[in-house]
């Protein structure tokens, strides 16, 4: 049976972290089976689920990975994982995307983000950016899993009212036609 580890870095960015990386995992016999890889700022911070070769674990992968983690003075941590903790979770959940604009101001994320939580509402992935103008703008998109309990019509209602509040454009559409 495969061994999975959860796999996350980070360090200043610069080109050939992500070659570097995946070499050395291409080498080890390891495939990455999720991922996400960003530059924030000057930094760069990753997370991959990897399926090791059968026999493996991550104190091995992580002595291999060491030097070029030193390299390009990337802190690096890896977690052994249970198969099951690292296959796609099965939901009946219905998935949403989030995308929330407007001028940039404190508590645009912590505003949304809470009333998802009082409804239990799962944030699975989040991207904020801000874009340079004469007048920033502030661009934030949330994929989401919907409880079966909770009305998706209801929720989108809250959040455009959220969004008035702190002057923000709240739109929610179902993933799977998730046109904005």
């Amino acid at each position: 049976m495969p061994n999975y580890a959860l796999l996350t870095a980070s360090g200043p960015d610069r080109p050939g972290i992500v070659a570097a990386i995946t070499g050395i995992l291409l080498e080890s016999g390891c495939n990455i089976e999720d991922s996400q890889m960003a530059r924030l700022a000057c930094a760069f911070a990753c997370m991959l689920m990897i399926r090791m070769p059968e026999g493996m674990v991550s104190r091995q992968l992580e002595e291999r990975l060491s030097g070029m983690a030193g390299q390009f003075g990337l802190r690096m941590y890896l977690q052994d994982l249970r198969p099951e903790e690292a296959g796609e979770a099965k939901s009946s959940q219905s998935k949403h995307l989030i995308h929330v604009y407007g001028a940039d101001r404190k508590g645009i994320v912590h505003r949304i983000s809470k009333r998802l939580a009082e409804l239990g509402v799962n944030i699975t992935n989040l991207h904020t950016e801000v874009i340079h103008h004469a007048q920033p703008l502030y661009v934030m998109l949330i994929e989401v899993e919907v409880p079966l309990s909770v009305d998706a019509g209801r929720l989108q209602d809250d959040l455009v009212a959220i969004g008035r509040e702190i002057e923000v454009t709240v739109a929610m559409k179902p993933k799977d036609d998730a046109r904005f």
